[in-house]
């Protein structure tokens, strides 16, 4: 679960910005919205964020999304690429260094900080703590400055010369990821902290393809029902989702198969091929047994009068796909407990359906979390979100300024959505005269 993301000359955002799970505890309305962790802190599991086009909401997800690569993979970063991440709309763009910060609680119910700075010479300043969730002091695990690392368990003078020495190599690498390559770090917070990025944090931008959609309906039983449920719950029209599976001799005889590279599947003696159409996972060729087996989404829609047939996903709407893509993501989050962030939860997808997901996600007895981006107003709705689970993004200077709108006074009565339109809190689009 996240708890707070912390952004400073990051992309749009020059001056420092918050965005917080926190909810309002004054507010009683939606108290399901709300989780509370052992006691101790109260944690929402739903955020919508707002903002007009070039905003930058979609700039907090990346923050996300950077410091989930920078935590997984030591070669995300370098000297070259570095420099696209820094505000670039001041004269001294560059000079000073990006800063993120992060605070979540893993599955396993431990609270952490992460926070980072970097220069465009590498990493500046690093550190992993056990949070102390604002009653006490956080708990150091490791702090790195420069290239001194001061750890809770430390390590022997081996260890600690194997890591100075990697640090060098890699100054762009997190500290995070070294038990990756070299496990010499034996303090499990390390470990916990890295796996919650890599397992835990779950983000899906605007052009996000999910290649293993197939596989995962073919061989994930739960996540096959689930989407069933979920498109049942918000009446799209498809009664059932599965996957048929069948020998690729048999699919070129029965089926029109001019879209199969067919000299390349006959070639084909292990692994597997996807085929992609117009960013759909049509197919997927695979070796079963020592036998070509072609495998294809299938949906059992209804028509007049009962009448039902299965048609394939190059039948299904942008919008339905769309949905699809997302299924394992919802699923994740209310099911396994994943935090998972959605760019744009709306793309080419109806105002109403958008509304049925999220209130069915809200209705839900979980662990996880769901953050999202989105510009349907329809959803500012009292009825099923919170006003503290409502964020704005707004442009002043060049620089994105975030803010919630549980910062209004507003009575439960309020109609937010008109308000929004009506520019009461800020953070829509100024539209001058068109002279064309």
């Amino acid at each position: 679960m996240i708890l707070r993301v912390i952004l400073k000359n990051f992309l749009s955002f020059n001056e420092e910005a918050q965005f917080d799970m926190f909810p309002n505890m004054k507010r009683t309305s939606l108290s399901k919205h709300i989780n509370v962790f052992e006691d101790k802190v109260a944690v929402l599991k739903m955020a919508a964020i707002y903002g007009s086009n070039g905003a930058g909401k979609s700039n907090l997800l990346k923050g996300l999304n950077f410091l989930k690569e920078l935590a997984t993979d030591k070669t995300f970063l370098d000297k070259e690429s570095v420099g696209k991440y820094f505000f670039g709309l001041k004269k001294d763009a560059g000079i000073q260094p990006l800063e993120l910060t992060v605070e979540f609680i893993t599955k396993g119910g431990v609270p952490y900080v992460y926070s980072v700075e970097i220069t465009r010479g590498g990493i500046k300043f690093e550190t992993l703590q056990v949070s102390g969730l604002g009653k006490s002091d956080n708990i150091n695990v490791f702090t790195r400055d420069g290239k001194n690392v001061k750890y809770a368990k430390t390590p022997s003078e081996e260890i600690s010369r194997m890591v100075t020495v990697w640090l060098e190599k890699n100054p762009f690498a997190s500290l995070l990821t070294i038990n990756n390559d070299v496990p010499i770090l034996t303090d499990e917070n390390i470990n916990n902290g890295q796996k919650w990025f890599e397992d835990e944090l779950e983000i899906i931008g605007l052009h996000s393809f999910t290649p293993a959609l197939i596989d995962i309906f073919k061989n994930k039983l739960r996540v096959r029902k689930f989407a069933s449920q979920l498109f049942k719950a918000i009446d799209l029209g498809i009664d059932d989702v599965k996957v048929e599976t069948e020998n690729v001799e048999d699919y070129i005889n029965t089926h029109n198969a001019s879209m199969l590279p067919i000299d390349k599947v006959k070639k084909m003696r292990s692994g597997r091929m996807s085929q992609i159409v117009n960013f759909r996972n049509t197919s997927i060729i695979s070796i079963e047994k020592g036998v070509q087996k072609i495998s294809q989404m299938m949906f059992e829609q209804f028509g007049k009068d009962g009448f039902s047939k299965e048609m394939d996903i190059q039948a299904q709407s942008d919008g339905t796909v769309r949905l699809l893509s997302l299924v394992p993501a919802f699923y994740d989050a209310m099911k396994v407990g994943k935090t998972v962030v959605i760019d744009e939860l709306d793309h080419s997808i109806h105002p109403h359906l958008v509304r049925e997901l999220v209130r069915y996600f809200s209705s839900q007895k979980t662990k996880g979390q769901l953050i999202f981006t989105t510009h349907q107003t329809c959803l500012l709705n009292q009825n099923f979100i919170r006003t503290d689970e409502v964020w704005f993004v707004e442009k002043k200077d060049g620089g994105s300024h975030m803010y919630s709108l549980n910062d209004f006074k507003i009575h439960n009565t309020i109609n937010i959505e008109n308000g929004y339109l009506e520019g009461r809190y800020g953070a829509i689009p100024f539209i001058g005269d068109l002279n064309m």
